[in-house]
């Protein structure tokens, strides 16, 4: 690696372009905010780890090619999942010796696991050449700044780590968190998976996350949109055919279940697939073999299959409309996706990926998101899921005048669409009792104080209890916080 020109300049937001800018721009930050002198942001990876970022206080960037973080510091913040905080090197019996620590003059430490819910997916790291420990606060605004790189190391992740898929499925609410955890566990094993959820919510990115969870991982999936395709044309992509076998048949064809040979067969909107269709799928998974159109003689296939819907199939199959023996053989674990309004503060999260996305992708300059489009993004009702909420970012960073995105820019208010998830959780009885407060403010102003007033009430009938009121307004606790003027419980 060569070392950077010497009057490279620090990183701005109106010039970062990339993740790796943008993570040396959060690193740059945690240096500042610590008093550091040395730093790093790791990225885990299946064989361990790599270092995505690195930099010396003040000098625009590492500017020799020697490691500046210590591998044992981040392995065990990475394996502990918790905050590694060394007060003293030079008499911790543990690191005391490390050759990097040495080399460095490393006095004192702090490590800071960066994960998504209960996912560890990389680590930040901050050291001091003099003897003075990093103190509460300073571990603090570590902890604050570590979500921020979370969108930057999984946009790094996703060309190259088939682990990525499952760090993709962001989020720190509650039904997020136990996707994840679900995914897990079943990832390993062979069991047919069934998707549901709403339009938008993330179907196919769950199934690429079972998948690469899986032995399997080291294939491509194989996917196919059932609702795409109809009549012969379906069972020919399903189970291939011979040449000559019907009209149009010019070569002989290898189906998608053949394809899947060794990985996994992704069928969206099982729910569409004819009733004469869904019997020969019935005969392949029971079977593990398929017969291709125009020949007699079975082929032994191994695959998972992984469908998604997002119709209840068993009202489906009460219709008539969907075999209850194939429903059986598909469901043995069942993955309900939540909608993007029940998965509160994740939106923050996710509209700040998708706008690094587009600005990488199209080579824009940084933006960032106003107090007023972060409550815009948190109270609308988002009937698109995550699929609206991509297209919304993306026409934003393209079309703003400024960088910094207000909610005009979002668009949301013009939509003609459900009432905002704030909006439906608010009690009728306010309004017919007449408590709309001083008529005349702004909107924005009173509906603020709207909803501090109505989230101050939950909280007085949950007696305080914090963790309660944001369970049943079912927001993060931090969002709570938020809501309530940053105002902490009393010690």
């Amino acid at each position: 690696m060569h070392p950077d020109p010497p009057d490279r300049p620090s990183p701005s937001e109106g010039d970062i372009r990339s993740a790796p800018l943008a993570l040396d721009l959060v690193l740059a930050t945690a240096l500042e905010e610590t008093d550091a002198d040395l730093g790093a942001i790791a990225a885990g990876e299946r064989s361990g780890y790599s270092l995505v970022a690195q930099r010396r206080r003040g000098d625009g960037g590492a500017l020799d090619p020697e490691q500046l973080a210590s591998d044992t510091v981040i392995v065990d913040a990475l394996g502990g999942q918790a905050i590694v905080c060394i007060e003293d090197v030079a008499g911790h019996l543990r690191y005391r010796h490390r050759p990097s620590l040495v080399d460095q003059r490393v006095r004192a430490v702090a490590c800071v696991p960066i994960s998504i819910g209960r996912r560890v997916v990389g680590a930040l790291y901050v050291a001091r050449r003099e003897p003075r420990p990093f103190g509460t606060a300073e571990l603090e605004r570590l902890q604050a700044l570590a979500p921020q790189a979370v969108p930057f190391i999984v946009e790094l992740r996703l060309p190259g780590d088939s682990s990525s898929a499952l760090d993709a499925l962001l989020g720190d609410s509650p039904r997020m968190a136990d996707l994840r955890r679900r995914i897990e566990k079943i990832g390993p094993t062979d069991l047919a998976v069934l998707v549901t959820g709403e339009t938008g919510t993330g179907k196919e990115l769950t199934a690429q996350a079972v998948h690469a969870a899986s032995p399997r991982w080291r294939q491509p999936l194989v996917a196919l949109n059932c609702a795409a395709i109809s009549g012969t044309l379906l069972e020919a992509e399903l189970f291939g055919c011979r040449r000559g076998a019907f009209t149009g048949a010019t070569v002989d064809r290898v189906g998608r279940i053949e394809a899947a040979h060794g990985s996994t067969l992704f069928l969206d909107e099982i729910g569409d697939m004819p009733l004469g269709m869904q019997a020969a799928l019935l005969r392949a998974l029971q079977e593990k073999e398929v017969v291709r159109l125009g020949e007699n003689t079975p082929r032994p296939v191994d695959f998972r299959v992984v469908a998604a819907s997002n119709k209840d199939l068993t009202a489906e199959v009460a219709a008539g409309r969907f075999r209850d023996d194939l429903l059986f053989r598909l469901r043995e674990v069942t993955l309900a996706l939540p909608s993007l309004s029940e998965r509160g503060e994740d939106v923050l999260l996710l509209a700040r990926l998708f706008m690094r996305q587009c600005e990488r992708q199209l080579s824009l300059p940084v933006h960032t998101l106003s107090e007023a489009a972060e409550r815009a993004l948190l109270a609308y009702a988002w009937p698109g899921n995550v699929r609206e909420l991509r297209s919304t970012l993306r026409r934003a960073v393209v079309l703003a005048d400024a960088l910094e995105l207000g909610p005009d820019d979002l668009g949301l208010a013009d939509e003609d669409g459900p009432e905002s998830s704030v909006q439906r959780t608010l009690p009728e009885t306010l309004a017919e009792r007449g408590d709309l407060g001083d008529l005349g403010r702004p909107l924005d102003e009173a509906r603020d104080a709207f909803v501090l007033r109505y989230v101050s009430a939950v909280l007085e009938r949950f007696a305080g209890d914090r963790e309660a009121t944001a369970a049943s307004l079912r927001i993060s606790i931090r969002t709570l916080y938020r809501l309530l003027g940053n105002r902490r419980p009393k010690a």
